[in-house]
Formats: C-alpha cells, structure tokens, sequence
C-alpha cells in the first residue's frame, strides 16, 4: 500500500511564537541592497518615505567599498541631507491618537514602512503598557471567538506558548497534562473526534498547548493509528520537491516514486 504523506503542517510548530517577526520593506526586490544606489540618486526623497538618513550611514560610512557611494549635497541635489523621514499626508492632524482604526482594517498598509516593534513600543503586551485601546475594553471575555475566526494574529504580539496558556492554566481551563478535559476546548465532551476542522481554522492555537509530539501520537506513518492528516487535493510530490525532510518527521523515508 503506498505509503501516506506525513502531516506537512504539524511542521509549522513554530509559527505562533514569538520570534517571528512582522515582514519588513516588502516592496524591496531581493537584490535591492546592492543596486539601491541608482533608485537613491535619482530621488532620495523617495527613500525617505520609510528610511532615516541613519539607514544610509549603517553602512556608507566605516565601509571603504561604499563609503563614496552617498549622494553628495550639491546646489542641484541636496543628496543625503534630504534623507529626513517624512510622514505620508495622512499621519497629520493628531493621526498617532486615530491611527486605531485604520491599522485594524489594513495593518498591511502599516507594514510598509512600520515592524511589529513600533507597535509594541506602546501597545505592550502586558500590565506594563501605558496604552489601552488596541482591544475593546471587553475583549478578554470574548477573545476565544475573535482567535477561532483568526480576527487578530495573536502571535504578532502575544507569545501563546506562555501568554495564553499560562492564563487559561491559572483560570483552570487547562487541566496539566490532560489538555482534552479542559474548557479550552469549548467543553466538547468529544472535542478529540471533531478536532480536525479546528486545527485547519487556527493551527496556531493548537501549538498554544500541544507540542508536535502531540499531534504524531496519531498522525504519523510511524505509529498505531496512523489517522491521515492531508486534506483532499493533498499534493505529496510538491511537498517532497520544496522539503522532503518535511516527510521525515512521520514515515521512515521520503515517499514518492512507487511507492
């Protein structure tokens, strides 16, 4: 019998934590950095739509290779001197007290120019912060059905191996060890039977609590059960193209070919 693919996405463990960062420049071609100076020269005030003029010294200045490279201030063309970040239009008028609004409807459009970091520097995470208003003041009675329909990433701020499971543990909520028999899991008597559609809505609050060892108890080629996790579709030569010791983590070896 052919060998059944492992489950590819248990793999994305580690996406819900707290090292991942929010995609910065995105609008930047991967070679840009070496052939920035062209774009730079014909208009450095374009540049300082996101960039300070800091972001140039990093690395013209200390760097003999391109040390010369800077757009020298000139009668024509005040060069460098020009690179003075510049809000765009709409953050005038107090916008830092009203940004709320549109940053929930397109937080894309912030992360042009804005990382996770700018955020944080005043919405923190904890009691520590000293802004309120980033979730409604009811919010936290509510939250599970706001990160069941993935209305907010709670991992862009939030590190939920430790901010939500620590809560719901000390709520009780979460029985230690027994995860199933807790509320987390919207008291379903048999919540593990149904699980599947859960896990494909939101992985990331699966990997709040469960570990991968989790999941491979039953999904996995290597064990008893042997449930399959690949949806209808499931396409097993792709994953093996782009990451074969994906397939690892559940079959003894990489299928493919015939088998």
């Amino acid at each position: 019998m052919k060998t059944t693919l492992a489950a590819a996405a248990l793999t994305v463990i580690g996406v819900a934590l707290w090292g991942v960062a929010t995609p910065a420049r995105a609008q930047h071609e991967p070679d840009w950095l070496t052939k920035h100076g062209t774009d730079a020269r014909k208009s450095t005030e374009t540049c300082a739509t996101c960039h300070k003029r800091n972001s140039c010294l990093e690395c013209h200045i200390g760097k003999p290779e391109v040390a010369n490279d800077l757009p020298l201030a000139t009668p024509e063309d005040p060069g460098l001197a020009q690179v003075q970040r510049k809000p765009p239009a709409s953050h005038q008028g107090g916008f830092r007290n009203r940004h709320g609004t549109l940053a929930a409807a397109a937080p894309q459009n912030c992360a042009v120019c804005h990382v996770r970091s700018d955020c944080l520097s005043c919405h923190r995470p904890d009691a520590a912060s000293g802004t309120s208003g980033f979730h409604p003041a009811d919010f936290l009675s509510r939250h599970p059905a706001a990160a069941y329909a993935r209305q907010n990433t709670c991992g862009d701020c939030h590190n939920t191996t430790a901010f939500c499971a620590n809560c719901h543990k000390t709520a009780g909520l979460v029985a230690a060890g027994r995860p199933l028999r807790g509320g987390y899991h919207d008291a379903k008597q048999f919540f593990l039977a149904g699980h599947g559609q859960a896990a494909r809505q939101s992985l990331e609050s699966c990997v709040a609590c469960h570990a991968e060892r989790d999941c491979l108890q039953c999904h996995s080629a290597l064990g008893a059960r042997r449930f399959n996790p690949h949806g209808p579709g499931f396409d097993p030569a792709r994953l093996k193209q782009r990451n074969a010791e994906m397939c690892l983590a559940c079959h003894v070896t990489v299928p493919g070919g015939g088998e």
